[in-house]
């Protein structure tokens, strides 16, 4: 009976220990969550917290945008222009939703490499060039003139509340319109723009950024040129809601012939639903070899098809990813809820010509004076205009 009851004692401490070293390593565990909820996530010089409601009304994030907040950061983070309540969202293109997504990503990135930061600051996306050797950063800001990640002259030509708002000395609102241009276009605009960089600057080639995988934002095929709907396209021409489909943004040869027009939303090829360009180009493919096919379109609503025929062969659509920009531009559009990357491709020169030669009015028609531009900036109305008195 004694030795029983010695046997049931010591199995009753074993029993106690066991639950003890549970409970301790369940608060462990549960140390550890609240931890990495904290923000102590650290790589780069920087310290990241997933988004809450309170950094997001702090650093005034956008609601339901999806990466994580920098809560402070210093080399080589800061030196490469990242800031306390950016908001990280992806790296080296690969996107960041939350700190999960950040160890994973961050764990596979070697940072003696180079990393591609797409960042939101204030709401605009911006890039930063981001690399763990001395100098590399710097080099680029001081042959591009720019400020920590952000195109501008300098950091004293324009208060911190200008630079919030994507102004800079050339007048509010000017950067945002003009960040993508060439320095001789800007020049004429009276707008600081960084210049050239020297040939001995390096940025990642076009093929390291992964070019050719970029998101498609236009599609061409047999004279029309299509675009993926936006709400803003949405209410201007009057598209109806849950309409899946691409929006006809200009038509010519065969597609004019078939009786499509602009504004027309392209829902299917051959009975082939259509809503995205990925999809459009995979249905082109099916009739490739054919001399004729049926499109489906949605005009205000009403589902209309049309035969579309040429005296070769159809082809299929051929694509385009967003026009390349320069280092530290700020986004002349709204906050697409993705990082600037995935549709663009970062090159200081070689990524287009300093004028769209495709936009050149060959007869540029009369305007009234102080008639706003029709177009973008292409320098003094006077070069290319007839102007009227009013």
């Amino acid at each position: 009976m004694a030795d029983k009851l010695i046997k049931y004692r010591k199995q009753s401490r074993q029993k106690f220990f066991l639950v003890l070293a549970v409970f301790f390593l369940g608060l462990l565990f549960v140390a550890a969550l609240m931890h990495i909820g904290a923000g102590d996530a650290e790589w780069g010089g920087m310290s990241v917290s997933n988004v809450s409601a309170a950094n997001a009304m702090e650093f005034n994030i956008p609601k339901d945008e999806k990466g994580v907040v920098v809560n402070w950061c210093e080399d080589p983070a800061y030196s490469s222009g990242v800031r306390s309540g950016d908001l990280l969202k992806a790296v080296n293109n690969q996107k960041i939703k939350n700190l999960a997504d950040f160890l994973k990503v961050t764990k596979q990135t070697e940072l003696s490499q180079g990393a591609l930061l797409d960042v939101l600051r204030n709401g605009q996306p911006i890039y930063i060039t981001m690399e763990n050797k001395l100098g590399l950063h710097d080099s680029i800001k001081k042959s591009l003139n720019m400020d920590m990640g952000v195109t501008g002259k300098n950091p004293a030509a324009a208060p911190p509340a200008a630079a919030k708002s994507g102004s800079t000395a050339g007048g509010p609102g000017q950067l945002a319109a003009f960040a993508n241009r060439s320095p001789a276009e800007t020049a004429e605009a009276g707008v600081g723009q960084p210049a050239p960089a020297p040939l001995n600057t390096q940025l990642p080639t076009p093929k390291q950024q992964g070019a050719a995988k970029k998101d498609l934002i236009e599609g061409h095929w047999l004279g029309m040129e299509l675009i993926p709907l936006t709400p803003e396209l949405a209410t201007e021409y009057k598209v109806p809601p849950d309409t899946k489909g691409l929006l006809v943004d200009e038509i010519c040869l065969e597609s004019a012939e078939s009786g499509i027009l602009a504004g027309d939303m392209v829902v299917g090829v051959d009975g082939v639903a259509t809503p995205d360009l990925v999809a459009f180009t995979e249905a082109t493919r099916r009739v490739k070899n054919r001399d004729s096919a049926k499109i489906t379109v949605s005009r205000r609503g009403r589902i209309l098809d049309f035969k579309i025929s040429s005296e070769r062969t159809l082809g299929f659509s051929q694509n385009e990813a967003a026009q390349p920009i320069a280092p530290g531009a700020i986004s002349p559009h709204r906050s697409r809820n993705k990082p600037c990357t995935s549709c663009h491709i970062i090159m200081v020169t070689g990524g287009q010509l300093p004028t769209d030669a495709g936009d050149i009015l060959p007869n540029p028609p009369p305007i009234t004076k102080g008639a706003v531009a029709p177009h973008e900036y292409r320098g003094k109305c006077k070069n290319c205009h007839v102007i009227l008195k009013k």
